[in-house]
């Protein structure tokens, strides 16, 4: 993503796809088939297809369950299975991607990623396409992109889905918008929760990592947490945070001083953000 936040260098072009509901909306028969054709053995078929079409689901209406009804597509999310299958129907859009990039004639990779022959990165339902800033090769991506979807059944969101060039015209660019019709993106991206961006992080770059302390805060306000309870939340589960994005990107000193102090006024006040909250006494 360097120079993106400028109009300088060759031409570039990023996508971030987010998939409408992905999960949810894998097609049954289309993963059937991806197996074959990765050729998995049939017994190991035939449980995964069990296990997909003889779950049935019941309503509670009143404290009463209700009647039994079946699914008919997507994973159930928390299912320790379903991450595999569906990893295995996203692996089934790489290989799109790299046949139709492959078949097309005068290809250009991104900038810095032709040595690699890096089109895109998926990690589950996180994905990003990148390529070389031309309205041919977008084209080449919505065509592998719209196949995908016909096949699978699985959507771009297009309000979630944004959109990243640099060094095109003013023209070039509208064209690829269009083309795609996705939000245009600002940076930094953000991907696997980490900000993505080539200058300095600043402030507002690493309000992420508050807002998710903060959410852990107010969902523990009301449990009555003695003073070691809050203790024991804060030095494995809200460090755990801070640790994660330090371990890739350096935080502005302001933040880890706003992280502590949200910390502390938690463990010695109970309630975050109030002068009034429960004191503790050292005898």
């Amino acid at each position: 993503m360097r120079n993106y936040h400028k109009d300088i260098g060759c031409p570039r072009l990023d996508l971030k796809v987010d998939l409408m509901k992905a999960f949810d909306m894998v097609d049954w028969g289309f993963l059937i088939e991806t197996l074959t054709a990765f050729h998995f053995p049939h017994k190991i078929i035939t449980w995964i297809k069990a296990c997909l079409t003889t779950s049935k689901f019941s309503i509670s209406f009143n404290g009463e369950l209700a009647g039994f009804f079946s699914e008919k597509r997507g994973l159930q999310q928390g299912d320790p299975m379903s991450p595999y299958p569906f990893v295995i129907a996203m692996e089934f859009l790489s290989k799109i991607l790299t046949k139709r990039i492959a078949d097309s004639p005068s290809i250009k990779f991104h900038w810095k990623c032709d040595k690699i022959k890096l089109s895109h990165l998926c990690f589950t339902n996180d994905l990003i396409i990148l390529c070389h800033g031309s309205p041919f090769l977008a084209l080449v991506l919505k065509a592998a992109i719209d196949e995908f979807s016909l096949l699978s059944s699985h959507l771009a969101n297009q309000a979630k889905s944004n959109i990243f060039t640099s060094g095109l015209s003013s023209t070039t660019n509208q064209q690829l918008i269009n083309l795609f019709s996705y939000m245009v993106g600002s940076l930094p991206i953000h991907y696997l929760g980490i900000p993505i961006i080539s200058t300095k992080l600043c402030l507002r770059d690493c309000s992420p990592i508050v807002d998710k302390v903060l959410g852990r805060l107010t969902s523990w306000l009301n449990r009555g947490l003695s003073y070691s309870g809050r203790l024991q939340l804060i030095i494995p589960v809200l460090s755990s945070l801070q640790v994660f994005w330090a371990s890739y990107l350096c935080l502005p000193i302001k933040i880890l001083k706003i992280i502590e102090q949200k910390f502390r006024s938690f463990l010695w006040k109970g309630v975050e953000g109030d002068s009034k909250g429960t004191k503790n006494f050292l005898v």
